[in-house]
């Protein structure tokens, strides 16, 4: 075999082991919006995320502590909570809500984002990378850990992780956690905008 051929077979070979070692590298699919946070997923209305909270956690609906002070949802007018929360020992869990666009009277509002946060300590940083692993299955974003994120559609460049702005995220930061659906606020936003639209009539 001459020297020319050596060198094609060197070539194909790199270039194949190459592409393998980034095949099997590339990043997971995760649909967030499939994934829980204490029985909560994103896209459930307030009763199914209350009922999921009670569930979970196997306390009582009073437990559960609503918006106190209820300002007037945009899309309906009315007001209503926009989150809820569930606190003991220190950890503190946070169900955010828009309202639900298309307007429905009998679901009026929709979870945007969940978030679930641990007192500070190394320990629990660790404990909670741990289990969010063991909850959802390796990282969109590994071997990278700050943060630790699911999407549907992670870069293939791991440091950039999952983009925001147009999927489901999951992400883990040491001891805090969110779940974060932007799909309902841009919703909001649309339902706004079209609010707005006049004809001119000058």
């Amino acid at each position: 075999m001459n020297k020319i051929n050596i060198l094609k077979t060197v070539a194909r070979t790199l270039f194949a082991s190459f592409f393998a070692v980034h095949a099997s590298a590339a990043p997971k699919s995760v649909d967030a919006r499939t994934l829980d946070v204490a029985g909560v997923k994103t896209g459930m209305d307030y009763d199914q995320a209350v009922t999921a909270v009670m569930q979970h956690y196997k306390v009582s609906k009073d437990q559960i502590k609503p918006d106190a002070f209820p300002s007037a949802n945009i899309v309906t007018q009315t007001k209503l909570p926009s989150y809820f929360s569930y606190e003991k020992d220190g950890v503190k869990l946070t169900v955010h809500f828009e309202g639900r666009v298309p307007a429905s009277k009998e679901r009026p509002l929709v979870v945007s984002m969940v978030s679930y946060e641990l007192p500070w300590s190394q320990q629990n940083s660790v404990a909670m990378a741990s289990a969010a692993q063991e909850k959802y299955g390796e990282q969109s974003n590994a071997p990278n850990k700050l943060p630790m994120q699911w999407c549907e559609k992670p870069s293939f460049n791991t440091g950039v992780g999952c983009v925001a702005g147009d999927q489901a995220i999951l992400e883990v930061s040491q001891v805090r956690m969110t779940l974060t659906d932007p799909a309902w606020q841009k919703a909001r936003i649309s339902f706004v905008n079209d609010s707005q639209k006049r004809k001119p009539s000058f």
